[in-house]
C-alpha cells in the first residue's frame, strides 16, 4: 500500500459490476455490527457479544445524469425492475486501496430536474458484505478522463393520461422530483450469516412532485372518493438529448398555490404511485 498525504476526490473511482461509473458526485458507505449480548446467570454485565445473522452495509451515491442516461447507477444497469431481488457489486477504489461491496440491493432512489439545471439523482443500497483490500489501488496512470455529456434540459414537459391530471404543453414547468423507498426483509438460511435474499415490501409507495408557473390553470377537483390512477410522462429535452421518464399507477394527492411580492404565482402538484417493477422507466433518443 502506498503512502499518500491524503485521499482527494480526484483520487477515487466507483465501479458497478466492473464498469466505472461516471458523473458520481459523492459516495458514502457505512457498516455497523448487529450483535446480541450474552450474560451469565449470577453475574453482572455482558460477558460476550456475538454477531446476529443480518449484517448490513449501507451505500449511497449522488450523481449527475448523462445525456444517454447509461450512467444511472440503477436504471442504467438493472434488468428486472425496481422490486426485484437483483444484486449488484460495487467497488470504491482510491490511492490507498479498494472497498468491495457485494450483494447490494436497491433501497432508495430519487431524481431531481428543472429547466436549465443539471439532472441530479441519488441512489442507496443495502449490501451483504464489505471487504477492504490494500493490495489494489489507483496509480497515476489509472486516473483517466471520465468526461461525459451532462444532461441539462432546456425544456421540461409533463403529461398525464387520467382525469385529474394536466398536460403541460400550455404551462411552464419549473422543476420536478421523483423518489421512492424500498423496505426489504432479509431472509437467511439456518447455519448462514449472510441473508440469501432481501425481499422488497410490495406495499410501498413512491412520490412525484412538480411546480409550474400559473397562467390559466384553475379548478383542480380533488373530491373523488376513489382517486384516479394513471401515468405521468416527463419529456426532458435540450439541443442534443431527449429523455423520457414514465411513472405509472400515480394518483394526484395534493395541489397547492403560492405567490409573493414581485414573484410569479406557482402551483405545486404532488402525486403518489404504487411500487411495481415497471413503476418508473427511463428511455432516451
Amino acid at each position: 500500500m502506498p503512502t499518500v498525504p491524503r485521499v482527494h476526490s480526484s483520487d477515487t473511482q466507483v465501479f458497478l459490476n466492473n464498469t466505472r461509473l461516471t458523473g458520481i458526485q459523492s459516495v458514502e458507505f457505512d457498516t455497523e455490527k448487529q450483535i446480541t449480548e450474552l450474560t451469565k446467570l449470577g453475574q453482572f454485565g455482558t460477558q460476550d457479544r456475538i454477531l446476529t445473522s443480518n449484517q448490513t452495509t449501507n451505500l449511497k451515491l449522488d450523481f449527475i445524469l448523462a445525456c444517454d442516461v447509461a450512467n444511472d447507477p440503477f436504471f442504467g444497469f438493472q434488468n428486472s425492475g425496481i422490486l426485484s431481488v437483483e444484486k449488484f457489486n460495487f467497488k470504491v477504489i482510491d490511492t490507498v486501496g479498494q472497498n468491495l461491496i457485494s450483494g447490494a440491493y436497491l433501497s432508495n432512489y430519487s431524481l431531481n430536474f428543472g429547466v436549465g439545471e443539471l439532472v441530479k439523482g441519488s441512489v442507496s443500497y443495502e449490501a451483504d458484505t464489505i471487504v477492504f483490500n490494500n493490495s489494489s489501488f489507483l496509480t497515476q496512470n489509472d486516473q483517466s478522463d471520465d468526461s461525459f455529456e451532462v444532461f441539462k434540459p432546456s425544456d421540461v414537459n409533463v403529461s398525464t393520461d387520467f382525469a385529474e391530471g394536466i398536460n403541460s404543453n400550455s404551462f411552464c414547468i419549473q422543476n420536478a422530483s421523483i423518489s421512492f423507498d424500498i423496505s426489504r426483509t432479509p431472509v437467511t438460511r439456518i447455519g448462514e450469516r449472510i441473508p440469501r435474499y432481501r425481499y422488497p415490501d410490495t406495499n410501498g409507495n413512491g412520490s412525484v412532485s412538480f411546480s409550474i408557473i400559473k397562467n390559466s390553470l384553475t379548478g383542480i377537483d380533488l373530491s373523488s372518493l376513489v382517486l384516479d390512477k394513471g401515468a405521468l410522462t416527463f419529456d426532458l429535452t435540450n439541443d442534443t438529448c431527449n429523455v423520457v421518464i414514465d411513472v405509472n399507477n400515480a394518483s394526484l394527492v395534493s395541489v397547492s398555490e403560492s405567490n409573493d411580492l414581485d414573484g410569479n404565482a406557482t402551483i405545486d402538484f404532488n402525486y403518489t404511485f404504487s411500487l411495481v417493477n415497471s413503476s418508473v422507466t427511463q428511455t432516451t433518443y
